[in-house]
């Protein structure tokens, strides 16, 4: 939305919804969190700010960002689990962390923190069960 443009405040708040359609449609189809993140963000005018409340786009698309982030997540955490290696697994938790789990932390701090709790428990679970292998192997020697 252009700042020149003489529209109404009704105007700006229906060309707002209809970027939020647009925007929660290209979240749907994002592949990373900074991908989402970034048209999750939106640049509102003070006039059009103070009346967000008045349409549903901002938060449908704060929904949709959370939505995607969550199935995102879900995904990367399922890739952890595939992991047969502790050194995989780490490298593997690490990229995330640093790659993609970084945006989640402002504005969806609760995700960031279930997703590090969950790969620490993975971490640690596959050190037991790699532990209780080399034990086991120990034993029929």
């Amino acid at each position: 939305m252009s700042e020149d443009s003489p529209l109404s405040i009704e105007q700006l708040l229906a060309a707002l919804d209809i970027e939020c359609r647009f925007r929660q449609a290209k979240i749907r189809q994002s592949a990373s969190m900074k991908d989402v993140m970034q048209l999750k963000d939106l640049e509102l005018r003070d006039e059009v700010r103070t009346r967000t409340h008045e349409i549903a786009g901002p938060k449908a698309l704060e929904n949709t960002a959370e939505k995607r982030m969550r199935e995102l997540l879900d995904g990367h955490l399922m890739d952890l689990r595939g992991q047969r290696e502790v050194a995989a697994l780490d490298a593997l938790r690490s990229q995330f962390l640093h790659r993609e789990w970084v945006f989640l932390k402002a504005a969806f701090p609760l995700l960031y923190r279930e997703a590090e709790i969950e790969s620490e428990k993975l971490i640690i679970r596959l050190e037991r069960e790699t532990e209780s292998r080399r034990k086991r192997m120990r034993g029929k020697s």
